[in-house]
Order: structure tokens, then C-alpha cells, then sequence
């Protein structure tokens, strides 16, 4: 039976922190990762827009070069504002009956999980996975009522995308860099300003 990890998230902007989970999962649990982006998340108001967003995935995973990385917009295509984790896992079901479905979260996602639409259902339909990072703590309880898994790995970083935004961290792929150079996304708007008032 195959394997599909469904990793979800705002990537605004997907970072190397991002990748190296990614590859972590995907030799732990011998399976394939399919990126979907989120057109717009429940919780934070992405900074860029869907295509830019959409932009830098791809760019990320092709300067990646691993075989095992996809981008899916399900989530981006389907109709209404806002979209749900459950529908994506709905879809996937639907589409990949016989393979073995995994949901990758941040840790940082796994205390929130139990506020997400439909977790006892998310939990039933894919296997919920998870990995550790530094100075994330997460509930024990929550953890044993969703049986979600700890992946072994402790190397992702101590980087996350506002780090990126704010300019706190520069971990991200050469072109997703020139992306956002030449695209005057981010951080890119502030140091223009101050270049201008010099």
C-alpha cells in the first residue's frame, strides 16, 4: 500500500524549515508529501497573495529536486472564502482509496487541533503525525484523544515563516529569496521604505 503525507499550511513563505520536516517525514514513513496550500486560513491572514504564495512552493520544491515533493490546490480551487482540513481529507479519501493517508502538523498546530472543524472525523479518516520543535510543548491529552504520532526527528530548525517576513531568519531557498526581491513582498516593502527616506 502507498503512502501520501498531506501537508497543509499558509507556506507565506515556505521555508527550509518547512522542506527538511518534509523529507523527514517522507523517509520516515516511506511515503510521498503533497504540499496544499491554504487559500485562507481560519486562524492568520496571509501577507501574500495565493499565487505568490503558490509561487514560492514551487520554486522551493523544484530547487529541492526530490521526487517524492507534489503541490495539489485543491484547497486553493474549491469555491467559498474559507476552507477546511476535513474536506481536503475528505477529497483525498475519495480520490486515493487504497492508499495509506498520514496529516502532517506543525507542533505548534497540535494544541490547537481540538478547535479545528471536525477533529474526531479528521482523526477517524487519515493518521495525524507530528514534529517535535524546540520550545513547543504540547498536551499529552491531546495527543492520546486524536492518536497523533511524533515523528523522530529534531533537526527542522528553530525557523518559522513570520521569522522569514520580519527578516529574523534567511532560511529559505536561494529562489524563493529572489522571488520575494523581486516580487517586494515582505520584509522587502520595509527596507525599501528606508532605502527611499535615506
Amino acid at each position: 500500500m502507498e503512502r501520501i503525507i498531506i501537508y497543509g499550511g499558509s507556506f507565506d513563505p515556505i521555508h527550509n524549515g518547512h522542506l527538511r520536516i518534509a523529507r523527514a517525514a517522507s523517509l520516515r514513513l516511506n511515503a510521498d508529501v503533497v504540499f496544499v496550500p491554504a487559500k485562507d486560513p481560519r486562524w492568520k491572514k496571509p501577507e501574500a497573495s495565493s499565487l505568490d504564495r503558490v509561487n514560492m512552493l514551487h520554486l522551493a520544491l523544484d530547487s529541492d529536486g526530490s521526487g517524492a515533493f507534489s503541490v495539489d490546490l485543491c484547497e486553493m480551487d474549491r469555491p467559498g472564502n474559507v476552507t477546511y482540513s476535513i474536506d481536503t481529507v475528505k477529497e483525498f479519501v475519495k480520490r486515493y482509496p487504497k492508499r495509506q493517508l498520514y496529516w502532517l502538523i506543525g507542533a505548534d498546530e497540535v494544541n490547537k487541533f481540538p478547535k479545528w472543524k471536525s477533529p474526531d472525523e479528521m482523526a477517524s479518516l487519515v493518521n495525524l503525525v507530528y514534529v517535535p520543535r524546540p520550545g513547543v510543548e504540547v498536551d499529552p491529552a491531546i495527543l492520546k484523544k486524536y492518536n497523533i504520532i511524533a515523528l523522530d526527528y529534531q533537526g527542522s530548525g528553530n525557523v518559522s515563516s513570520s521569522d522569514i517576513r520580519e527578516l529574523k531568519s534567511l532560511d529559505i531557498p536561494a529562489k524563493v529569496l529572489e522571488y520575494i526581491e523581486k516580487n517586494n513582498l515582505y520584509f522587502m516593502q520595509i527596507l525599501r521604505a528606508i532605502s527611499q527616506h535615506r
